[in-house]
């Protein structure tokens, strides 16, 4: 079931699946992503719809918002996010704690709703993640278009403030499982590598519960799988 609505003035959906197992998935999209009165992103991508189908057949709830679409980590995506988590709370017989699925841009939103949430997360999970929006402004400065568009977006999500946005902190200090995932032949934040490392290797030096997965895109029908034996094994402690 799919109930459709209207909150902030962005447009919201939420899967329901139809053995519920009392947990909740909080999917915050990429740069692309789009959720409107008629459709979303995630239904019209075959890949995300199937993604989201193997979630449901496995009990979890989706929810996520059209989140002002390219916004580049802004506090109003953050802000969002936080209201959003309360309102579906509110709305449904749910576990309080909550798993995060960030794609790309997203998880720029992401790492600064953990100090928001704290004990309300469950577990962290990153796909193609950009954590640093500096990073990725210096990668496309060589690709002229690219960055033009870029910048733009940002002085719009910024209102003309180009702001110097590295989120990793939060993601090396939460105790939650966080769990990495990136594609290594087309992923479009290539500058993150290196401090994608450095965050595993500070959460394990930390002793802090980390995984992090290397795939190819022609094996990313296993994504989802690998997702839910993550989200299983911080599900022991309600």
């Amino acid at each position: 079931m799919l109930e459709k609505f209207l909150f902030d003035q962005q447009w919201c959906r939420i899967h329901y699946p139809e053995k519920p197992n009392g947990f909740a998935i909080f999917f915050i999209g990429d740069q692309q992503h789009y959720v409107n009165e008629n459709t979303s992103f995630w239904v019209d991508n075959k890949g995300r719809a199937k993604m989201i189908d193997q979630l449901s057949k496995a009990g979890y709830l989706v929810y996520y918002s059209n989140l002002y679409e390219k916004n580049w980590g802004n506090h109003q995506s953050v802000e969002h996010s936080h209201n959003l988590y309360h309102l579906i709370m509110r709305k449904e017989i749910l576990n309080k704690k909550i798993h995060i699925f960030a794609e790309g841009m997203g998880s720029l939103t992401a790492a600064q709703l953990i100090p928001l949430l704290k004990e309300n997360i469950r577990s962290v999970v990153l796909f193609t993640p950009c954590i640093s929006l500096d990073s990725h402004i210096q990668q496309e400065k060589n690709r002229k278009f690219y960055y033009k568009k870029l910048m733009k977006e940002i002085k719009i999500a910024f209102n003309n403030n180009v702001p110097d946005l590295g989120t990793k902190r939060p993601l090396e200090e939460m105790k939650q499982p966080l769990c990495l995932i990136q594609v290594i032949d087309q992923n479009r934040y290539k500058s993150q590598k290196q401090i994608i490392d450095e965050l595993f290797q500070i959460r394990k030096e930390n002793n802090l519960p980390v995984e992090n997965y290397y795939i190819l895109l022609e094996n990313r029908l296993y994504i989802t799988e690998k997702m839910i034996r993550f989200l299983r094994s911080t599900e022991k402690e309600l």
